[in-house]
């Protein structure tokens, strides 16, 4: 995890005051601690060093306290002098760490190699020269984007041989990496990279690499691999020849939405379309993949197919079948029966489903929500909620008075970010019957006062 500006304050501190003491003990700790830190963590703790305001001092005081302490052979004193305000000190903490040898010392001569003070910078990169340190190359990574970050990492970096660091755990040393070899790499290296590299992003390059190279190789290994980027680069980049039609209409069924949407497209580049295969597929006895392909190409289903589909023990059939209904919306009843499905997907759909639908008001639910089963109620309050309007804040209310705690929490939350975002623009006239429903909820339950004041000015009720 990456240290807070309030994090990295303390830290400096608490250097600060072991720099300054005569606890030896201290200080070899911390210099034990400070070579554990990650790139991102030194970086931080370095722009923090020097950061104040008209309220806040420096974190690591005055110059003359440094004066000192600096130079008497104390390599974590060094160190921290090195990231102090003041440039002379940083200059001399530099000039003491060029000729010290340990890793903590390439990391703070790497900080020192971007500074906007040209004796403390040149002073730096020299002292860098012959000291190959990964973690020093991720702190001039990630400061590449400064003034004088370029310069640094091309002095810096040339002391690596960059196929070393393709296996480097930290990912922004191996992007450094693979920026400098991938165009170099031949289709047997891209492959064996591909297998063990985990970075999506640089999956896609790696992907994009070899379907340059070494196309039919390339479609052999990535059109059926695990990851979405090497199966989409494949029919993206591929050429139309490089595909029969049985390739295509495999990936049409893919588990990834953009996969089949890229198969579609390469489809209908062939001069076939998707829908009817999709419906052949499903007629045939095929599953959620053909009733993902319907819905993506605009298709629906007669009555009968649907209500054939909603008896299906899979809810994701279930599911689809929902959205796959012919015309608008499926009949308000028919909803209403489906608020008791065992899936809580299904019962979600349904709720926003039944919003939309005309005429759907709040105690049509209301067998639901008096229902003894604790999912029946809260797919009550789903569908109230859904509704929108004076609906939400009185379903919040009503939820918070269940004995089933989960409804209540999901309630209590849902209320807080009603009065958050969305209270002041409820322009919906409320009715005499939400205010009087909401009047006696607050009545009874035991909510803050501020709540309880912020509800009823917004509902007008006091």
């Amino acid at each position: 995890m990456v240290m807070t500006p309030g994090e990295a304050d303390a830290v400096l501190l608490r250097l600060r005051d072991a720099c300054l003491s005569a606890d030896v003990g201290a200080r070899d700790e911390l210099v034990h601690w400070l070579g554990q830190l990650s790139p991102v963590d030194l970086v931080r703790l370095d722009e923090r060093a020097r950061w104040a305001s008209w309220y806040v001092a420096h974190p690591l005081g005055g110059r003359a306290d440094w004066e000192a302490v600096v130079g008497r052979g104390d390599l974590l004193t060094d160190c921290v002098a090195s990231m102090h305000p003041d440039g002379y000190l940083r200059q001399r903490a530099v000039h003491l760490l060029v000729s010290q040898a340990s890793e903590v010392v390439a990391r703070c001569l790497a900080l020192r190699a971007t500074d906007h003070v040209e004796p403390v910078r040149r002073v730096a990169l020299i002292g860098l020269a012959g000291r190959p340190d990964p973690v020093a190359l991720g702190v001039l990574v990630r400061m590449r984007n400064r003034i004088h970050g370029p310069a640094a990492l091309a002095s810096y970096g040339g002391q690596f041989a960059l196929t070393d660091l393709l296996g480097e755990p930290d990912l922004m040393v191996r992007r450094f990496a693979y920026d400098g070899v991938l165009g170099e790499m031949d289709s047997g290296q891209v492959a064996a990279r591909l297998e063990v590299e985990s970075d999506q992003w640089l999956r896609r390059q790696l992907a994009e690499r070899w379907m340059a190279i070494d196309p039919v190789a390339a479609k052999a290994r990535l059109l059926g691999s695990r990851y979405v980027e090497g199966r989409l680069t494949v029919l993206l980049d591929g050429t139309d020849e490089l595909f029969d039609r049985a390739e295509l209409e495999a990936r049409m069924l893919d588990r990834s939405r953009r996969v089949r949407a890229a198969a579609c497209w390469r489809y209908r580049r062939a001069g076939l379309e998707p829908a009817p295969y999709y419906r052949a597929h499903w007629e045939a006895g095929g599953g959620q993949s053909a009733l993902e392909g319907l819905r993506e190409t605009g298709q629906r289903f007669t009555e009968a197919e649907a209500r054939t589909a909603l008896a299906s023990d899979d809810p994701r059939v279930r599911l689809a079948a929902l959205h796959l209904w012919p015309g608008e919306l499926p009949p308000k009843q028919l909803l209403l029966d489906f608020l008791t499905d065992p899936s809580g997907a299904v019962v979600k759909s349904v709720a926003r489903l039944l919003a939309a639908t005309p005429g759907v008001r709040y105690d049509d639910v209301a067998p639901n929500a008096r229902s003894d089963q604790p999912n029946q109620r809260r797919a009550a309050w789903r569908v109230r909620c859904e509704l929108g309007g004076w609906n939400r804040p009185r379903a919040d209310l009503e939820a918070l008075r269940d004995s089933d705690d989960t409804l209540a929490a999901a309630a209590r939350q849902d209320l807080a970010i009603w009065l958050q975002f969305h209270a002041a623009s409820t322009y919906q006239a409320i009715l005499p019957s939400e205010r009087e429903a909401i009047r006696t909820h607050l009545d009874h339950l035991d909510l803050s006062r501020d709540i309880v004041e912020l509800i009823a000015f917004h509902a007008r009720i006091r």
